[in-house]
């Protein structure tokens, strides 16, 4: 485990269940630790938070704190509500972010040392009748290196006393990791004793470093609270991760360049951005999709169709992008005219790209008039 050389007080809350897992971490810890936290006798999450910003109270100063929150629902609505209950609770502004169970287990699987992520990893989460398996794998190939995580399997193996559990778990192990090589496996859930996973014991630790633990949520959102940097090794990669940065061509000191105004490595539904130009040259924007898993960029133009004509350096325009889907770009630009020498036209255009292997984009006209 790498340590996190901190020196303010990080704390991983996993709140998946009705009553949340914390872990919490000084700089002068090697790795998070769990705080202990009785919540009998709490309603509701606003007095959660509140014990738990008590309990770490004890660890360093109120202000020193950094959360991240580990949500088994990351929609919107409930982002900005478990967000709300934080701050009621106490916790400094804008000290606690949020983020889904795949990225907090990559993030502890990233603080491992390198030789446990060379290859891939996996999670069994051990349930009475299934085990829940998720594979993260990391492309160093890329700079910066690319942290993937696939969205999580069920395997249905059945109970102990069945008698057949050891026997199908081995072969889904055998089925799963036999197609891609396995570096590590974390276990949650089990002891994974030889009397009752014989077979299965075998099979998942053949030449492989296996390690049973818990609160694996917990500590990885514990070591990334409070970064926000953008500057670590690595990026997190999921289904929901927008893959491309965003930009427009723009001129600066008589100097063409892109500029960019969205950053990949967001989640795709989070990504939105504003922002005004002026334009000097023919009615038409030029846009940059880049992936940030290599390869040549994206360019598509938008041609601004009926644009009142105005001298050079007279019309300003507003930017509006967003992401109804992971590669899926939406763009509207709207006509603020030039003060009052050149008031607006009220016209705006929307144009939507599609960035799939095989790009098409759609076609997209201009228009006037409400939405």
């Amino acid at each position: 485990m790498k340590s996190s050389g901190s020196g303010r007080l990080r704390a991983g809350i996993d709140y998946r269940e009705e009553y949340p897992v914390v872990c919490y971490q000084t700089g002068q810890m090697q790795e998070p630790q769990t705080l202990p936290l009785d919540f009998g006798g709490q309603a509701g999450h606003t007095a959660c938070f509140r014990r738990i910003l008590s309990a770490l109270k004890r660890y360093g100063k109120k202000e020193a704190i950094c959360a991240a929150v580990v949500l088994p629902d990351m929609s919107e609505d409930v982002i900005r509500q478990y967000m709300t209950e934080a701050y009621e609770a106490g916790f400094p502004e804008n000290s606690v972010q949020v983020m889904g169970e795949l990225e907090s287990f990559v993030h502890f699987v990233m603080h491992q040392t390198n030789d446990i992520w060379q290859q891939q990893v996996w999670l069994l989460e051990f349930g009475a009748q299934e085990v829940q398996a998720t594979a993260v794998q990391v492309n160093k190939r890329t700079t910066p290196m690319v942290a993937q995580a696939r969205e999580p399997e069920c395997w249905k193996v059945g109970s102990l006393s069945d008698g057949d559990r050891d026997e199908r778990l081995s072969e889904c192990v055998k089925d799963r990791f036999g197609k891609t090589p396995v570096s590590a496996v974390f276990l949650t859930g089990t002891d994974l004793n030889a009397e009752d996973y014989k077979k299965s014991r075998e099979e998942i630790c053949f030449r492989r470093r296996v390690f049973v633990g818990e609160q694996l949520q917990a500590r990885g959102a514990c070591l990334m609270a409070g970064d926000e940097s953008g500057s670590r090794p690595y990026l997190f990669l999921s289904e929901q991760t927008l893959l491309y940065n965003v930009g427009i061509r723009s001129s600066r000191g008589g100097k063409e360049e892109i500029s960019t105004i969205v950053q990949a490595g967001c989640s795709w539904y989070e990504a939105e951005a504003e922002c005004e130009l002026i334009l000097l040259s023919e009615p038409i924007l030029e846009f940059s999709f880049q992936s940030m898993l290599g390869g040549d960029a994206i360019r598509a133009g938008m041609l601004l169709n009926d644009l009142p004509g105005r001298p050079k350096g007279a019309t300003r325009l507003l930017v509006e992008v967003h992401f109804p889907g992971p590669a899926r770009c939406e763009v509207r630009v709207t006509d603020l005219g030039f003060g009052e020498l050149y008031p607006s036209s009220d016209l705006y255009w929307r144009e939507t790209f599609l960035l799939e292997e095989q790009e098409e984009k759609e076609d997209g006209h201009g228009s006037g008039g409400d939405l």
